[in-house]
């Protein structure tokens, strides 16, 4: 039998990454799916999957599949670590010029990936997936979603009917950019549009569940709340902590110098001190309170002299 000739990773154009936990059933055809749309476009492709802990036998088909194709990467976790180190451990080991992520449920039609790649090639850096019929698959995750999203564009400003999708399409260069941590791989585009990349969305089938159950639940409301302050301040603040802190540290400093004036002006008019004991104790206690906060700015302006700072390139 011929040896098959090595690839050149060099020519990797489209690098698809997904993460999988516990998708045994699904995982086999999606790769199916996915090798024949990448196939029909003419350009080198991988797929690189990354095992995020899975034990209910997906890192053993995963295993197949890579014996099985050349062009198949495959990364194991030895526990479930989350997306955002499963999206990062594969954007650092993709090689191709595209990067498309997907999940490993069979939800997200390979192919649509084609519709991605159109709105890209047309000058955008990054390209989601905006599920539709989604209220009929998934009613009551649809609404959270909704509301999530209004949520988010009105705190990011960017315009997505559907930020959280796992479906995308991006440059090499984005996906290399995105320190991604904790929950943070829910808002790629936010992160990505805050960096001065081009983001747009385009409609995509979304499909039922067919294998498994869902990983999610309500709780990642509340979650996805706490890190849409966490992108928030990352994307406006990080370079100017004192803005941040010292804005919040203005109001009580403000109120409790007020307070201490008023008492001073009480005194003066020939009043006891014992009289606005209370508001003389409240004064002072936000008076502290707002220094501490400016005081937090000002550490966090030195820490970030300290570090190294990300500089535009033009």
């Amino acid at each position: 039998m011929e040896e098959e000739p090595k690839r050149d990773l060099r020519d990797v154009y489209f690098s698809v990454v997904v993460p999988a936990f516990n998708e045994v059933g699904s995982v086999r055809e999606l790769h199916h799916e996915i090798a024949n749309v990448l196939s029909s476009l003419g350009k080198e492709y991988e797929i690189i999957y990354v095992d995020d802990g899975s034990y209910d036998g997906t890192n053993e088909v995963l295993s197949k599949l890579k014996s099985m194709d050349p062009r198949v990467q495959l990364i194991q976790f030895r526990r479930n670590h989350g997306k955002s180190a499963a999206y990062s451990r594969g954007f650092l080991s993709a090689k191709g010029r595209v990067i498309i992520t997907m999940d490993a449920d069979l939800q997200d039609d390979p192919g649509e990936i084609p519709k991605l790649l159109k709105l890209l090639d047309d000058g955008h850096d990054l390209i989601i997936g905006w599920k539709q019929n989604r209220l009929s698959n998934e009613p009551a995750k649809k609404t959270v979603s909704w509301a999530f999203n209004r949520i988010v564009r009105m705190f990011l400003g960017i315009k997505l009917h559907d930020s959280n999708s796992g479906f995308r399409a991006m440059r090499r260069e984005v996906a290399k950019s995105l320190d991604l941590y904790g929950d943070l791989y829910r808002f790629i585009p936010e992160i990505a549009y805050s960096k001065g990349y081009k983001v747009g969305e385009v409609g995509v089938l979304h499909r039922r569940r067919k294998y498994g159950q869902t990983k999610y639940g309500p709780s990642r409301f509340w979650t996805g709340f706490l890190d849409l302050l966490t992108v928030r301040f990352l994307s406006r603040f990080i370079q100017k902590p004192l803005h941040f802190f010292g804005t919040i540290g203005l109001f009580p400093l403000s109120i409790g110098l007020a307070l201490e004036v008023y008492v001073l002006v009480k005194k003066f008019s020939g009043e006891a001190f014992a009289t606005h004991l209370a508001a003389l104790i409240i004064g002072v206690m936000l008076i502290l309170v707002g220094l501490q906060f400016i005081a937090t700015g000002l550490i966090g302006e030195m820490l970030s002299k300290q570090s190294t700072r990300d500089y535009p390139d033009g």
